[in-house]
């Protein structure tokens, strides 16, 4: 930990609180310095609610989803949901499937559920597109892939088999033909947000068939606006979407199987009469919690108009809030409303009679916070559970939980879930024990741009995790690759704002599969092809980060502020509450502290974490994990230290109470 190259310590408490002009000048100062929520209205910062969403109707392909859910739904044709083995990927496809199954007017839908296995590998590969063949659906829905795998799609189409993608991926220049493919990262995507999960859209796309089912559907409004020149021109809306003549709220596939292929249900022809469509007036004396703009607030007014439309979506925030928080979506706009509903709607599970038993069970076995679900139990308990089904090649087990009807059902399928996600970590202990031994015996490997592992001896389904850690460890992007039903796997993390995908762009020669996000990407390869992929690596990552202005040249942590021991409590963390939900995009909020001395410190786990508490900051723990020992040999040599972390709540054994969770601990080089 100490070998960190320079810790620039933010203000001192005191000074903001003189200088910043502000009734909460901590929080006004936080939000100033976070590009993603510095323009943010306040009470948007402040309330969350349905208001908050955009219509899902400006997403591509959108409506033709919803129609041809509806018609092999209501025909009782069969509908095959296929989704990724990572919690993004369980949560859409459960989200979807759970809405489907329960909504009264499709209950009667044949309806299957595939998730790909660990032994799979990534999207739809030839495994997948086997088993599609062998479930003869009429319609496919794929979540979280697709986006990039326009001839797999266009085989499987050519049976006559009609595609839908929900996805989130890069999407490359040929879309595939007759499919609909819903993806916000599309260039001809209108959609106001473009880091939004698939368990996001699964959302988008419930919420969309309700809408499609009303009353409210295809209703045309009209404002009049008054321009700068003092002139006046009515705007059209439609589906909660601005609207011309010759314009549609949603874009098109052509050819799309069993439709007529000239327009979609929500498009406008260019030679439509206005005056002849009944035309209602825009809701100027609408008001909502928060200030929205022309669109959003239209489709919230029109929204409330139909009956239980909101009940019916509340629950369905639970796995779109999990699914964003596992996959690392930034939170900022829409994001941050739904891991903000989704805690809501979480909490009322755990506490009510929701239908959603599986879910409930789970919370209850994992021992959380009945008084509320936070960010850190979504993305440290729930997710980690959820995901490691698909990293043990038993994506399924979580599939089968989250779908229990019955509440002793679910209770054996939480406890079962619980064990696999111990063998999770009992395989990653294992692994990273290997990891520091082969540094050990080849410290030269950690010389290189990118740090490097594979071995024969490596056990599967836990690379994402060991990669990350190594990251941590080395502080760069890193690479770890494991034996995988006699092949390999690899996957990749960044370290700063790289895109690892570039990198895996250029070796792809390499692989039989890749994919992923910029931050966190994986492969498959042959063994043998191990030994060259390796050599061309460390080239190509030299001109791959040389080519990368934006990466940072040492390492370097930056604390919001710096406190003195006495100032922290329970008071000042909630002074920057209203910013949760923290995680990628908006960090929790990190401190420093200089010249800090430990007293009462308690050796954990045979020394492996320690505990301690420092002079002047009364009962307030300080935790350090993983480098329990480290700690201490650096305490034998200094009679004090500088300290970087965060103020947390902790749950244990039906008990809250705060700490203080270190990050960094030495004699800092001050920036």
């Amino acid at each position: 930990m100490h070998h960190v190259t320079k810790v620039h310590f933010g203000p001192l408490l005191s000074e903001v609180r003189t200088k910043v002009d502000s009734k909460r000048p901590i929080l006004r100062y936080l939000v100033d310095k976070r590009e993603g929520l510095k323009n943010t209205h306040p009470k948007e910062l402040l309330v969350s609610d349905f208001s908050c969403f955009h219509s899902p109707f400006s997403l591509p392909d959108i409506t033709e989803a919803v129609n041809l859910l509806l018609t092999y739904a209501k025909t009782n044709r069969k509908i095959l949901l296929y989704g990724d083995r990572d919690s993004d990927g369980v949560s859409s496809t459960c989200l979807l499937a759970f809405f489907l199954r329960s909504h009264p007017e499709f209950q009667s839908a044949h309806l299957e559920v595939m998730v790909s296995s660990e032994s799979d590998p990534y999207g739809l590969c030839k495994e997948a597109v086997t088993k599609i063949k062998k479930a003869k659906p009429d319609l496919l829905v794929t979540l979280d892939f697709g986006s990039s795998q326009a001839d797999e799609i266009e085989s499987l189409t050519e049976l006559g088999i009609q595609v839908i993608v929900l996805d989130h991926h890069e999407v490359p220049v040929r879309i595939p033909k007759h499919c609909a493919l819903v993806n916000p990262r599309r260039t001809d995507s209108d959609y106001p947000e473009k880091k939004i999960c698939t368990a996001a859209l699964s959302f988008k796309l419930v919420s969309a068939i309700l809408f499609r089912e009303s009353s409210e559907w295809n209703k045309l409004y009209a404002k009049t606006i008054t321009n700068e020149d003092g002139s006046t021109e009515i705007v059209y809306f439609q589906n909660g979407i601005k609207v011309q003549k010759g314009s549609s709220t949603s874009s098109t596939s052509s050819d799309m199987a069993g439709q007529e292929s000239s327009k979609s249900d929500n498009q406008i022809e260019s030679n439509f009469d206005f005056s002849k469509k009944e035309v209602h007036p825009y809701p100027e004396d609408f008001t909502t919690n928060v200030p929205l703009d022309d669109e959003r607030k239209l489709f919230f007014y029109q929204c409330q108009k139909i009956p239980q439309f909101f009940e019916q979506l509340e629950e369905e925030t639970d796995l779109a809030g999990i699914g964003t928080i596992t996959d690392m979506m930034p939170l900022v706009g829409e994001n941050r409303h739904f891991v903000k509903l989704a805690l809501e709607s979480l909490t009322k599970l755990y506490i009510g009679d929701k239908k959603r038993k599986g879910l409930k069970e789970l919370l209850k076995e994992l021992k959380l916070n009945p008084n509320g679900i936070t960010t850190k139990d979504l993305g440290w308990s729930i997710g980690p559970v959820v995901n490691a089904a698909g990293r043990m090649g038993k994506t399924e087990e979580a599939v089968s939980l989250l779908l229990s009807e019955s509440e002793a059902d679910a209770k054996t399928k939480a406890k079962n879930l619980l064990s696999i996600n111990e063998e999770r970590k009992e395989r990653t202990k294992r692994n990273m024990d290997r990891v520091e031994r082969y540094f050990a015996r080849k410290p030269e490997r950690t010389g290189h741009e990118v740090v490097y592992c594979y071995e024969p001896d490596m056990e599967p389904g836990v690379s994402g995790i060991v990669a990350t850690r190594m990251v941590d460890t080395y502080k760069k992007p890193a690479i770890f690759v494991a034996p995988d039903n006699g092949d390999a796997r690899g996957s990749i993390r960044s370290y700063g704002p790289e895109n690892v995908l570039e990198l895996l762009e250029s070796l792809s020669h390499h692989f039989l599969h890749f994919g992923g996000h910029p931050e966190a990407g994986g492969f498959s390869i042959t063994i043998d092809q191990l030994p060259k992929f390796e050599s061309e690596l460390y080239e190509k990552a030299k001109l791959w980060l040389s080519e990368d202005k934006d990466r940072p040249k040492e390492h370097l942590i930056e604390t919001d502020f710096t406190v003195l021991p006495e100032e922290m409590n329970e008071k000042l963390r909630k002074e920057w509450m209203d910013l949760e939900p923290f995680g990628q995009g908006n960090p929790d909020i990190k401190l420093g502290i200089k010249n800090a001395k430990a007293i009462h410190l308690t050796p954990l786990s045979g020394g492996k974490h320690v505990r301690f508490h420092i002079v002047g900051s009364g009962s307030l723990k300080f935790m350090i994990w993983n480098k329990g020992e480290e700690f201490q040999n650096f305490m034998s040599k200094h009679g004090s230290f500088d300290l970087v972390g965060s103020l947390e709540e902790n749950f244990y054994q039906g008990r809250s109470s705060l700490q203080f969770i270190v990050e960094w601990f030495g004699k800092s080089e001050t920036k």
